[in-house]
């Protein structure tokens, strides 16, 4: 299938981070690979980001390689996606994956293990992405939130000025790029792509995000979706 347009003429690649062993979901199968309703996880990301996308790299661990790249081409096609080793860490695997769509504008990296993301959230991304050159959907907190060190409270900080983020995570393809190179020079390892354009010096746009885009990440976040 041909990815649909998106309203400009800009070339979107897609990022799908499922390089990840998913240790703390305790299972032998990484979570991204486990099935729900009938496919594996990360297929479902797959099947929302097929029409807004032209090309898509899978980062996955390496006996992975082969199984994704199955999975996978005949409703994307072979020109349309490709599958890479993942590195160490998840910067690395982001890494290898820009180096797979040299051609796109605009860059989506996004967890495989949030399989309920929307075409709505993903579209506003995009745009917002054209226009800021880096995106970010965010949820506001409510809970209180403290800063502790040694099993004591330091502060407690003012929740309304933080957001959880998620993914999608939107780039111009040059600013991720020279965002990950300065990154990897200096030895920095963020936990998401979004500190290292941040410390880059390019501003992140922030979206609201949706409630229902959960990670998976322990089974329970499965609970009553089998």
């Amino acid at each position: 299938m041909r990815a649909r347009a998106t309203g400009n003429t800009s070339l979107i690649g897609l990022i799908l981070a499922a390089a990840g062993s998913g240790s703390r979901f305790g299972s032998s199968v990484p979570k991204q690979f486990l099935p729900l309703d009938g496919v594996p996880i990360y297929f479902h990301s797959l099947d929302i980001f097929e029409p807004l996308v032209n090309q898509a790299v899978i980062v996955v661990p390496s006996r992975w390689k082969d199984q994704v790249y199955q999975e996978t081409r005949d409703s994307w096609g072979a020109d349309r996606i490709r599958v890479e080793e993942g590195g160490e860490h998840r910067q690395d695997s982001v890494r290898r994956g820009l180096a797979s769509l040299p051609a796109v504008d605009i860059i989506l990296i996004h967890d495989a293990a949030r399989p309920f993301v929307t075409g709505g959230l993903i579209s506003r991304v995009i745009d917002e992405t054209r226009r800021t050159g880096a995106c970010v959907p965010g949820l506001p907190i409510s809970e209180t939130v403290k800063q502790v060190r040694n099993s004591t409270v330091v502060q407690t900080l003012d929740r309304n000025s933080l957001v959880l983020v998620q993914t999608p995570q939107g780039f111009q393809r040059e600013v991720l790029a020279k965002a990950i190179e300065k990154a990897c020079e200096e030895g920095f390892y963020g936990t998401d792509e979004a500190v290292l354009v941040e410390r880059s010096g390019h501003p992140v746009a922030v979206i609201p995000g949706e409630p229902g885009n959960i990670k998976i990440t322990v089974k329970r976040d499965l609970s009553g979706r089998s």
